[in-house]
Formats: C-alpha cells, structure tokens, sequence
C-alpha cells in the first residue's frame, strides 16, 4: 500500500512539473513578444502555403503592390490605447479619395507583409487606407498578445481616430485577415461611426481558446487539457484577457454591419469550419466566400480576380462606393 502512494505521488508531481513547465513555455510561445519583428526577421518569413504557383503568384503581387506603394506618401500616426500603450500606424491619403479602408493584420505579423498584394487595388479605387502595427507588434508597445480580446478596443479608437482625422466624410471598410479578422468581428458589436460600412473577415477565428485549442493539438501534438486553462490563467493575469473573454461569433451578432467573410477550403491553421460558424452567427447584411485550393490567408491570390468582383459588388450595394 506503502508503494502505490510512493507511485501515485510521483507520478502527481511528475504531472504537476509537466504543467508548470508547459505553462511556462506554452505562455512564452503563445502571448510573450518574441524580438521585434519589425526589423530583419520581416524579410525572411514565407508565405503561408506550399504550392509553388501560389507562392511566385503571392511574391510578384507583393512586389507590385510595394512598387505602388514606394511611390505614396504617408502620414506617421500614433494611438494611446486605453490601457497607456502607444501604438503606431502610417496613413496614406489618396488623390480624389472615396472611401477609407482600415487593415488589420495578424499573429506574429505586420501589414506590408498581409495587404501588401491588395494595397494598390484598393489604392485605384479610390481609398485612402491606414497601416498600423497592433499592440505588441512591430514598431508599437505592447509585451503581451491578447488574440483580439484587447486589440478590438484599440481598433475601435483607430476608427475613431481615422473618421475625425478624414472630417467623417468617407465611408470606412475593415479588412482583417486571421487574427486581424477575429478582432474586426470582435469589434463589430462596439460604439463605432455609423459610416462604417463593410467589414472583410479573411479567415477569422471564433474564440482564442478554439484557435489555440486547435493549433495546439493540429501541430504540436499536445493534450488540450489543462495546459490551455493553465495558459489562459497565466495570459490573464499577465495581459489582462484570458482565451475566453472574447467570442467573434457572439459579437459579431450584435452589429448591423455588413459582413464579407472569405475563407481557404485548404485552411489548416485556422479551419474553414470557424470561418463559417462566424459567418451563420451573423445576422446582418453578409456574404461568404469560400475559396477551394486555398490555404490560410491565400483566398485572395488564389482566386484574385472572383474576389476582386465580389468585393466591389458588395461595396455597391452598401454605399461604400
């Protein structure tokens, strides 16, 4: 009997020391700011998909856009978020603009590198546009990434900030991919400007814990239980927002506004069922794109010229243009 209590405390504190340490890597993974990504290690990430049609499509659409966009002018813009960071952004004015659109990138990311392939589209259109780095990315303040859960407040003072910025005479879009596109719908149930017209969520996640849960299981190959719980303590406790405060289906059917989901058949990272749930929780205004052959943020190298139509359809029929 002696022995069984011997195992059955050791095998406790074993699983005891497995949490602390899975814990403690899994919050340094998930939410800690890894060394700055606004520098060198930019250049050097690859697109997220293998088929090599895709990848030379992606890199000659980015290199066209950045060749557009070497030749406008931009305004540096800095944010105080409700919690004291400064968040930092740059504004790009366009000749007779009509609208504005506001980019919202995602984990780990930056925008040059997510709208780089769509800025001289929506350049030609007529939109002015705002790049900003989110909260503990790139050139912005920020030690923690809270997945949406704060971001969507600092989007939201973005909105305003831009909208007085503009004389609140242009119609406002949202285009946010992964993340990005989580904290738009996220967002969508909050105070903003009535001239918002269209959010574009490019492969959006429903909750963090769901997008964690998965990519914990998909590509690490890690019991869910308890570490997820375990992290999301530490993540409150450091950044203010466990993985549950926040649910991109729930806020999203509390807005009016209208909703352009797109989303890869070939999705991994965040899975196209996600996308979908958001898309059946929305009761406003709305429409779902899903790409085949496409993976996570990809639908609109894959399939260019059908979203290009689709987006300036759906921009029509809601007074954006």
């Amino acid at each position: 009997m002696k022995i069984f209590f011997i195992i059955l405390a050791a095998v406790a504190a074993l699983f005891l020391l497995y949490v602390i340490i899975g814990t403690l890597i899994g919050t340094k993974m998930t939410i800690v700011r890894h060394l700055d990504e606004a520098t060198a290690k930019r250049d050097k990430k690859k697109p997220l998909t293998k088929k090599t049609e895709y990848q030379q499509k992606y890199k000659q659409m980015k290199a066209e856009g950045q060749e557009w966009l070497d030749k406008q002018t931009f305004e540096p813009l800095t944010l105080k978020t409700f919690d004291g960071l400064t968040l930092r952004g740059k504004f790009y004015r366009t000749e007779n603009a009509k609208a504005t659109v506001i980019f919202c990138h995602g984990y780990r990311s930056w925008p040059e590198r997510e709208f780089m392939s769509v800025v001289k589209f929506y350049g030609e259109h007529g939109f002015n546009f705002l790049f900003y780095d989110r909260r503990a990315h790139g050139k912005s303040d920020g030690k923690y990434i809270t997945f949406g859960v704060l971001d969507r407040y600092d989007l939201r003072d973005w909105i305003k900030y831009i909208d007085e910025l503009c004389g609140r005479k242009f119609p406002i879009v949202l285009d946010g991919v992964s993340m990005g596109a989580s904290t738009v719908c996220m967002a969508s149930s909050l105070d903003l400007p009535e001239n918002v017209k269209v959010m574009i969520a490019d492969c959006p996640y429903t909750s963090p814990k769901e997008e964690i849960a998965h990519t914990m299981k998909t590509f690490y190959n890690l019991p869910v239980f308890p570490l997820i719980h375990t992290i999301s303590f530490a993540s409150k406790i450091l950044a203010k927002s466990g993985f549950s405060d926040c649910d991109a289906r729930e806020e999203i059917a509390k807005t009016k506004i209208p909703l352009f989901l797109a989303h890869g058949a070939e999705d991994r990272f965040v899975p196209t069922y996600m996308g979908k749930q958001i898309y059946d929780a929305c009761n406003s205004p709305k429409e779902l794109f899903i790409v085949e052959d496409a993976s996570h943020g990809f639908a609109y190298v894959v399939a260019t010229e059908e979203y290009r139509q689709k987006l300036m359809k759906f921009f029509k029929e809601h007074g954006v243009l």
